[in-house]
């Protein structure tokens, strides 16, 4: 497949990421990347990831087969209301946030006649942020979630899904916002509130031991603050329900401890250990 112009809306580590990878194979004759100040846009030119760029919303994502916005989930919304008028007629539009159902439903709700919608999310990424960070290959073997409503049409989702899986994503789930954002929040926004509480229960003094098991355990505490903010702030419910279950786990192995029931404690550490291990 091949597209005359995708116009990518954010171009740090995913947009320069998904620059690269379409440049690389191929996908679109141009790729013009939209940001918000001039010195990402000489960025991502200057690392390839966009071949134009431009600081002007609506005169970047006109004439474009192809629309992804790339940039903090709180902003999408704000930026579809902004490009709505200057869609090409029978242009795609995705995004690739982290969270869905707001976003799904605020652009659902406004989205122009002769216009497909359909939600992204590749679970695939970095703790780092910038496109000098972007990897032509982020979504190499990767796995993605795509959202269908009502309102989505069949021939996005068949589009989409050979967009992706040509530039490497290895499977893609179909799920409904909701669904999506539940899956989310337990393996993705979870871990990122447990790091953050982690790494922030330390005190300075033992800190500075810290080593391998610990680095490896709070790597993601270094993702981007205002990311992880909006996250929080869009996907609240979901994220509650599985903080309750999380809660509960942990209060079960406190009370174990409390009480040195050991081997029970061997049976959570084993349990634990051979989930771990299916995911290798």
């Amino acid at each position: 497949m091949r597209f005359n112009k995708v116009a990518i809306i954010g171009v740090g580590l995913i947009g320069g990421s998904l620059g690269l990878a379409i440049k690389k194979r191929k996908l679109a004759r141009l790729v013009v990347g939209i940001g918000r100040r001039n010195s990402s846009i000489r960025a991502a030119k200057g690392c390839a990831a966009i071949d134009v760029g431009t600081k002007d919303l609506k005169k970047g994502v006109s004439d474009a087969d192809l629309v992804i916005i790339a940039t903090p989930v709180c902003s999408i919304p704000r930026i579809f209301k902004a490009i709505t008028g200057n869609f090409k007629k029978g242009a795609i539009l995705t995004e690739v946030g982290s969270t869905k159902a707001q976003v799904v439903e605020a652009i659902e709700r406004h989205l122009p006649k002769g216009i497909s919608f359909v939600g992204s999310h590749p679970l695939a990424g970095s703790e780092k942020r910038g496109v000098n960070f972007a990897n032509g290959d982020l979504f190499k073997g990767s796995t993605l979630i795509m959202t269908r409503t009502k309102k989505t049409k069949t021939h996005s989702i068949k589009t989409l899904t050979r967009f992706w899986k040509s530039l490497g994503v290895a499977r893609i789930s179909i799920k409904s916002p909701e669904e999506h954002d539940r899956i989310v929040a337990e393996i993705s926004h979870i871990p990122h509130l447990v790091a953050t509480a982690l790494i922030n229960s330390v005190g300075n003094k033992s800190i500075k031991f810290a080593s391998t098991g610990f680095k490896d355990a709070t790597r993601i505490a270094a993702g981007d603050p205002e990311i992880w903010r909006d996250i929080c702030v869009t996907n609240k419910r979901q994220i509650l329900k599985s903080l309750g279950r999380y809660e509960r786990s942990l209060s079960r192995l406190k009370a174990l401890i409390k009480k040195a029931k050991a081997e029970k404690l061997r049976r959570e550490f084993a349990k634990s250990k051979h989930i771990r291990e299916k995911l290798s």
